[in-house]
């Protein structure tokens, strides 16, 4: 050390240097924090002035009482009692509410689009290390859509998808008659008609009369689409304790489609439970057996523990409510079981193939988390009614 007092040297050097660099990488990281600083605060107004528009035109729907916006910005109509022709009605105001809602949800997204570019824009300040998944750069990809894009046709057709399985399920009324043998006068059967939303229909007849000894009376259920076509018939029947063939006691349900095809769910008194699908001159091929635990079918109204109480259907379903019937419960529990598996892309290039639905849309539909149960089984009605219904299920769990 000199008269100066100054350090000099090698020692002197290094630490030069290492100080020199200290300062390089906190300048660089001051200036990085400042860009995103920048960019988040640049954004943020955007951001919020878009999303409260988007979020008061929601509160406005809903406060109107008939409409409301779900959770995926999907206008649906308010379950309640109603005419057919105020569910055209409102069918047709939800459409145009729609509309603005998407130009809102748009606004929304090129807001947060925006506000990515640019924290990307000056994420990028600093190199990139692709070898470090944590790098703000090499983690960086853009998400997954959670909802659908009003911005694409897909994400359009989605929307409707989803208004169309809300509408296919809420009850709009019921009537109930009972019908007598016009010679004896003796009753015959309750008949209850489920009218939804969207046109679509279930028939429920419970007959007093069994006509075959080893079994209680049956239950029926014919499903109809908008149109009046037959989507499904479904018969419920429990044999008595003493039927023969070891059925004694059992509870069986068979819905059969108009192709012909046919779902079977059989439990029996110790628990045991069996599903086969059958297509028509086939033999019956059985189903994964976690299907039974599928929302679908252990909702009230729905299912082989809900067909039985089909009985009092008059009671249990009201306008207002949701009722999706065991043909669609049945269906949309299956496509759940098998596309949550390893055949997921077998059962999207299957209904591509029934359906007038692309694989981007029924990919869209499936892989999102609010997407309502039966979406994909009104998807098959929408096309070409209970035959569509009918193939898939018989494409998928029967060999070919």
């Amino acid at each position: 050390m000199p008269e100066t007092k100054s350090w000099s040297g090698n020692a002197h050097n290094a630490a030069v240097d290492m100080f020199g660099r200290a300062k390089g990488q906190t300048d660089a990281f001051s200036t990085l924090t400042k860009a995103i600083g920048g960019a988040l605060i640049g954004s943020s107004d955007p951001i919020a002035r878009t999303q409260k528009a988007l979020l008061n035109k929601a509160e406005q729907i809903d406060r109107g009482g008939q409409l409301h916006v779900s959770d995926q910005w999907v206008v649906l109509i308010t379950g309640g009692e109603m005419t057919a022709e105020q569910a055209a009605a409102l069918e047709k105001r939800a459409q145009a509410e729609q509309a603005d809602v998407n130009e809102l949800l748009k606004l929304v997204g090129a807001a947060d689009d925006a506000a990515s570019a640019k924290l990307i824009a000056a994420a990028k300040l600093r190199a990139p290390d692709p070898n470090n998944p944590r790098d703000i750069i090499t983690a960086m990809g853009k998400p997954v859509d959670e909802v659908p894009n009003p911005a694409s046709g897909e994400g359009q057709m989605q929307q409707a998808v989803i208004r169309d399985a809300e509408m296919e399920q809420q009850v709009r009324e019921t009537k109930v008659e009972t019908k007598y043998d016009p010679v004896t006068g003796a009753e015959v059967s309750t008949i209850t008609t489920i009218y939804k939303q969207n046109g679509s229909k279930d028939v429920i007849e419970v007959h007093s009369k069994s006509y075959f000894d080893d079994r209680e009376p049956a239950t029926i259920n014919e499903n109809y689409d908008k149109n009046g076509n037959l989507v499904a018939k479904t018969e419920f029947v429990k044999y008595k304790d003493w039927a023969p063939y070891g059925m004694g006691g059992a509870e069986v349900m068979t819905t059969t489609y108009p192709d012909k095809t046919s779902a079977t769910v059989t439990q029996y008194p110790d628990g045991r439970k069996l599903a086969t699908v059958t297509r028509p001159g086939g033999v019956p091929q059985d189903v994964p057996l976690n299907v039974f635990s599928h929302p679908a079918l252990a909702a009230t109204s729905n299912g082989l523990s809900g067909l039985e109480k089909l009985k009092d259907a008059h009671d249990f379903v009201k306008a207002g409510g949701k009722y999706g019937g065991p043909a669609v419960s049945f269906a949309t529990a299956l496509w759940d079981v098998t596309a949550a598996g390893s055949d997921f892309q077998r059962c999207v290039a299957i209904a591509e193939g029934a359906t007038s639905l692309t694989a981007g849309v029924l990919g869209g539909i499936v892989a999102s988390p609010s997407t309502p149960a039966g979406a994909i089984a009104v998807s098959y009605i929408a096309s070409t009614g209970g035959q569509a219904l009918g193939n898939w299920l018989g494409n998928t769990f029967c060999p070919r």
